[in-house]
């Protein structure tokens, strides 16, 4: 607790001038030892190595015996004409937090690691305090404890961003900012901010308002995001509800096929209606060009997509002649971007997923809705939305959708059904029909093991577990459960931190040695017993959807189907409030698959990949699509990876 007093003492009359020498070197002496002991605590000489419980202990142990955070400025007057000495006694805790990217403080609150998980945890003697270090984050708090009811005057000062909150009494629930420097939101021409006098005020200028900050379109609310909340329809209404047919794709393979060829096999799906999966608020974002199909030039190029919009400061011109340079056209970007290559190795990483023209989805729905109508138990069963269609298109063969419909009964009750159909290719003079793919059906109660092995990492390992307690938390979903491999972490008790988790189920191996990607996946993937459940094999510093456990499900068919998520990348700075990156298009270490399935492919090549890690998940790929499988890879909403730095991360030291 801060506290600041002042003491006048009484002038002595009789001090000797020899006497009065000696107090003033005495005290001067006192002044530069504080002084030297202050620095040497006040900044680490290199990256602080955090050890979370044991420097929680080393805290409680240091402040039993004092109240904690206290500051006590003294200030001594030995004669009219010297300046006060101040003393400080007790200390204030201060919070540093390592890597941040960029300077406002909104980038600092919104780091997943804020405030909970600082990189250090210390306590200063001042309140002033000049790191010099960079890409750094200061959280100081205390108490304080005036000696005197009187006006203080509170100012706060920084070279980049900072806030000053005080509560006018001893509960921090009523803290209110007081004073707060904030330069890195605005522009060259924001002004209000700026003391002005009769001496500085400019009448010629006025201020310019500030520019709302471009709010991106993936950050929209989407129905996709809470589809979970919708009670299903009873599955026996479906039952023989379209005529079965083979379902034999013509880019699924069987046998071995070249080293790390696979992922150059694999096509995006597309989705209907859009799901802001593409970035539109970064303006310095990559250029996404994308090749000519056959229909580009049928079509006249880009006149299909050009819409003549009205403008009112350009005059139209029509003599009978063109051109007529002088109107005006506007594209529409949904239109441009389902020109978009589906081949995944060749996409723009600032894509999202190609979405269906809107002709194209609802002639599929109305033909799922007229089978529906077609029988007693679903006719009285209206459409309320389409919630979400995807279409694996295999040309010239035919097409595989997942239709998801919110329907209203004749009472009010609403439904959602969920099922995969199959367009079979066939004269376009013919009436679409669908049908029912053999064996290709996704399991709602499904259980799915969220598997990741770890070592250290403690504040990415907590964070972890406390992503997983927000999709139970949201979903109350019981079937899935948490399983950790844990090469003998030092600085967590990973065990410990299950047991108070509010999950559904976990599952919890220490493991002996160096760590190991592979080796770590595989021990989990044998504590799992029920071949008919899900796997999904993940990492760290992943912000889930809280749909996740939904989405594996319906994209993992057993035998026939995995599900490889793309994951947005964040960039320095970025946060899923206002995400920007890049979607990691390359990278499949993030794969549903049924126990079954990866039993069957000979499971993660730990014999290869024991000693180093980079290139299993290529490797991993090319045995699923030679085992017959195939992948479904989409970009998946509000699924990100964290930007960190790697200190502190495993070290290879056999990269083979």
């Amino acid at each position: 607790m801060l506290a600041m007093r002042a003491f006048n003492h009484r002038k002595v009359i009789m001090y000797s001038f020899y006497l009065l020498i000696i107090c003033i070197v005495f005290y001067v002496f006192i002044y530069l030892g504080a002084y030297h002991v202050d620095a040497r605590e006040k900044s680490p000489s290199g990256p602080a190595k955090t050890n979370v419980n044991k420097d929680i202990t080393l805290r409680k142990s240091h402040l039993e015996n004092e109240p904690p955070e206290q500051i006590q400025i003294r200030e001594k007057k030995f004669a009219d004409d010297q300046q006060p000495i101040k003393t400080h006694q007790g200390r204030v805790n201060m919070h540093v937090f390592e890597d941040c990217c960029g300077g406002s403080l909104d980038q600092l609150k919104n780091n997943l690691l804020y405030p909970l998980f600082p990189n250090v945890r210390t306590t200063v003697s001042r309140l002033a305090v000049s790191p010099q270090w960079k890409n750094y984050g200061l959280r100081i708090f205390g108490y304080l404890h005036p000696s005197e009811t009187e006006e203080y005057v509170f100012a706060v000062a920084s070279d980049d961003n900072s806030e000053f909150w005080l509560s006018l009494n001893e509960s921090p629930e009523n803290l209110q900012l007081l004073a707060h420097v904030d330069e890195s939101t605005l522009q060259m021409g924001d002004i209000e901010h700026i003391p002005q006098t009769k001496a500085s005020y400019d009448r010629l200028l006025e201020p310019i308002p500030l520019s709302p900050h471009p709010v991106g379109d993936m950050i929209r609310e989407d129905p996709r995001d809470h589809i979970y909340k919708h009670k299903m329809l009873d599955e026996s209404y479906l039952k023989d509800l379209f005529p079965e047919c083979d379902y034999k794709p013509s880019y699924t393979v069987t046998g071995e096929i070249g080293r790390y060829q696979g992922v150059y096999m694999i096509r995006f799906s597309s989705v209907y209606p859009n799901d802001y999966t593409r970035q539109t608020n970064d303006h310095n974002d990559e250029m996404c060009f994308y090749k000519q199909d056959p229909s580009f030039q049928e079509n006249k190029g880009l006149a299909a997509y050009l819409t003549e919009v009205e403008d009112h400061d350009v005059q139209k011109r029509d003599t009978g002649e063109g051109p007529f340079w002088q109107r005006v056209y506007d594209v529409k970007p949904l239109n441009a971007a389902s020109k978009q290559t589906a081949n995944v190795a060749n996409s723009c990483r600032a894509a999202g997923n190609i979405v269906i023209s809107q002709s194209h989805a609802m002639r599929i729905v109305r033909a799922f809705l007229k089978a529906l109508h077609s029988r007693e138990e679903t006719r009285g069963y209206s459409l309320l939305r389409v919630v979400n269609v995807v279409r694996r298109e295999d040309k010239d063969v035919g097409s595989r959708y997942l239709v998801e419909l919110e329907l209203v009964g004749q009472q009010g009750q609403k439904v959602l059904v969920s099922r995969y159909v199959y367009e079979q290719a066939e004269d376009s003079s013919k009436q679409m029909s669908l049908c029912s793919p053999k064996a290709f059906n996704w399991k709602p109660t499904a259980t799915v093991h969220v598997i990741v092995a770890v070592k250290d990492q403690a504040r990415w390992i907590i964070q972890f577990i406390r992503e997983m307690e927000k999709v139970y938390r949201a979903t109350g979903d019981k079937n899935f459960v948490v399983i950790i491999i844990d090469y003998n972490s030092s600085d967590i008790d990973i065990e410990k931190r299950l047991k108070k988790a509010k999950l559904p189920s976990y599952k919890f191996k220490k493991m002996e040695g160096n760590f190991q990607r592979t080796g770590g996946l595989q021990a989990g993937i044998d504590l799992v017993e029920d071949e008919h459940s899900i796997l999904f094999l993940c990492d760290l510093h992943l912000y889930y959807p809280v749909n996740i456990i939904n989405s594996i499900r319906k994209h993992c068919v057993e035998g026939k189907m995995v599900y490889a998520p793309v994951v947005m990348r964040l960039d320095c700075g970025a946060s899923p409030r206002a995400p920007n990156g890049f979607w990691e298009v390359a990278g499949y270490g993030l794969m549903g698959i049924y126990k079954s399935d990866i039993d069957r492919i000979g499971g993660m090549n730990t014999r290869e990949f024991t000693d180093k890690w980079g290139g299993e998940d290529w490797e991993l790929v090319d045995r699923i699509l030679g085992g017959g499988l195939e992948v479904e890879r989409l970009h998946l909403r509000n699924f990100f990876h964290h930007f960190h730095s790697r200190r502190g991360m495993w070290v290879n030291d056999n990269p083979g």
